[in-house]
């Protein structure tokens, strides 16, 4: 009902609070929460359709801001990107910003200098320093990975698909109060005049009704299916984590 009165009021200030629609749709809003109306109820397949397709959003939008999270867990760098990314256009530093890898490895590599890589602990220090800084370049190009085939898609479904389809769920709503509206003034009409002219409303109304109402089935439908397709994207964000890990292991087995 919240989504519903949304779209209500985004569509009192389209056509204006004072319009006769406005006020149609108004007044049918305000009868059914106060449950003296007869509203035209969604299919149960769309119903679940509608509910499968939101619910698959809202996760997905849970996983993306979980895994700009696991890219990036120091806040500062992660608001830095973000305001590169959609204000700046200069994108994220995951190419550029060093990891935490690399910055262990420049200062164990620095103190064993210091101390003289001919002493044991010195060169231990270069050593385990030059493997971290190595480590550290392959964790940049797994994160560059995981950003490209595992983030970037999931946001970009967020961006695109989702908000024509809340466009189209809102015209929904609309044509479904004008459709109700006007059965309501059928069933009030007092002379055959105002009952035939109800009628071809009730008509008019219908017809729009079912136009929006397959536009928007069409529109969840197509987003179910590509939905499927995240699948393969989560194949390669763990993939990326494999590849990663295991060469990370060969690197530190070849140092000790």
């Amino acid at each position: 009902m919240e989504d519903l009165g949304q779209s209500l009021r985004e569509g009192l200030g389209t056509l204006g609070s004072m319009s006769v629609k406005g006020f149609d749709r108004a007044k049918q809003f305000s009868q059914e929460k106060m449950g003296n109306a007869v509203k035209t109820e969604y299919d149960l397949e769309y119903a679940q359709l509608s509910a499968r397709v939101e619910a698959t959003q809202t996760n997905i939008n849970k996983s993306a801001n979980a895994a700009r999270n696991f890219l990036q867990p120091n806040t500062a760098a992660r608001l830095e990107d973000m305001f590169n990314e959609k204000v700046t256009g200069r994108g994220n530093a995951l190419d550029s910003r060093s990891t935490y890898s690399e910055i262990l490895g420049t200062h164990m590599k620095a103190g064993g200098t210091e101390i003289g890589d001919n002493t044991q602990i010195g060169g231990s220090l270069v050593e385990v320093g030059d493997t971290f800084i190595r480590m550290g370049k392959m964790e940049k190009e797994y994160l560059r990975d995981v950003y490209d085939n595992f983030f970037k898609p999931f946001s970009n479904h967020l961006q695109v698909e989702w908000t024509n389809i809340n466009t189209e769920k809102r015209r929904l709503d609309l044509a479904r109060l004008d459709l109700d509206a006007s059965k309501s003034k059928v069933r009030g009409a007092r002379t055959p005049e105002a009952m035939q002219q109800n009628e071809q409303k009730v008509r008019e109304s219908q017809a729009a009704f079912d136009r929006q109402y397959e536009q928007t089935k069409i529109l969840l439908t197509d987003a179910d299916r590509k939905s499927a397709e995240f699948t393969n994207h989560l194949e390669e964000f763990v993939r990326s984590q494999i590849n990663f890990h295991e060469n990370a292991k060969k690197l530190l087995e070849e140092t000790y």
